[in-house]
């Protein structure tokens, strides 16, 4: 019997005593740099508890996003978008991170995670409630976050990482440390490879916000 195609076939999550020690894992040991763009205004490890995010967590925790590509934060950031206002460029950050300790993510990458109901709309779906409550689960589980392709990015060049913490912004006792911050727009490097790898551009009009 062939699956319905039209209908979205991500499950509910699984019970949590299901999912914890059984459901595939990815360690990312201390010292590994990952990689996030996020609003200048904005610290750089920020966890986000809106619902606004596709793995918010619901306060008092939290999620910050990041990926083991700059160029996949700023197609995450970005969307679909095939023009990008410079001003919006302007207005963002991009940071490198430096993980403290060793971090233990459920891997929504590897296929052994079919037999728990997960399937690659995980990445897609626009049922964000949905989303947000495998995060939920699998914190509860015991995983430090979640490791996941990003929505955006055809090539799977680098995948995304969904990390748990408390809501908000973090103080300097967090383990992951900053190593740089700087202005998107002074990232002439990073800018260069979205235009290439995308064809994105970036268009100089005046923000009338």
């Amino acid at each position: 019997m062939s699956a319905e195609r039209a209908v979205v076939h991500l499950s509910e999550p699984k019970a949590v005593s299901e999912l914890s020690g059984r459901f595939p894992s990815y360690v990312y040991p201390a010292g590994t740099e990952l990689f996030r763009s996020h609003r200048a205004g904005l610290g750089t490890r920020w966890y986000s508890s809106s619902g606004g995010g596709r793995f918010d967590l619901e306060e008092p925790g939290g999620t910050c996003y990041l990926a083991e590509d700059e160029v996949v934060t700023l197609l995450e950031i970005f969307g679909g978008q095939l023009v990008v206002p410079r001003y919006e460029v302007e207005s963002r950050a991009a940071s490198t991170i430096t993980l403290g300790s060793d971090v233990t993510l459920a891997d929504l990458t590897a296929n052994t995670g079919i037999a728990f109901g997960v399937t690659a709309e995980i990445f897609s779906t626009a049922d964000y409630p949905l989303t947000q409550r495998w995060a939920a689960a699998f914190r509860a589980a015991g995983f430090d976050g979640l490791r996941y392709w990003a929505r955006h990015e055809l090539e799977r060049a680098g995948r995304c990482v969904a990390l748990f913490g408390g809501a908000g912004a973090v103080g300097e006792s967090h383990p992951h440390a900053v190593k740089v911050t700087t202005g998107l727009s002074d990232r002439g490097d990073l800018l260069q490879r979205w235009r290439e790898e995308t064809g994105v551009t970036i268009l100089d009009v005046p923000d009338l916000l």
